[in-house]
């Protein structure tokens, strides 16, 4: 399971988890992108629910710009997730069961998008 904190800070450094070589490849490539821009404007901001949890569900959410790639963006976040659900299947791995919180919009704090809930 990957620590998030459900803001712009979807990685914990610190507690990295390890997965096989192909899940982290893609997982390090979907965060590089997303946080390759500024946030300078949360109009060119969106969110997506990124990950599978073992007992079903995503295991949070990730922003991006819109001025990146996005289809590409897109097609990581998916390939991450279906890694995962296979890495969760093939390991017999457990996680909570809670839902992740979806987050209602972005906004820009220091140049990093931050998530809101209302």
């Amino acid at each position: 399971m990957i620590f998030l904190s459900f803001g712009c800070e979807s990685v914990d450094t610190e507690n990295p988890v390890i997965y096989p070589a192909d899940m982290q490849e893609v997982y390090k490539e979907m965060v590089t992108l997303s946080e390759s821009e500024i946030c300078t404007n949360s109009e060119e901001w969106l969110l997506t629910p990124f990950g599978a949890k073992a007992c079903g569900g995503p295991i949070g959410y990730i922003a991006y710009s819109k001025k990146i790639d996005q289809n590409y963006f897109l097609k990581l976040v998916d390939k991450f997730t279906a890694l995962q659900a296979e890495y969760n299947r093939k390991t017999g791995a457990v996680s909570d069961c809670a839902l992740a919180p979806r987050p209602t919009r972005v906004s820009c704090e220091n140049g990093k998008p931050k998530f809101i809930y209302s």
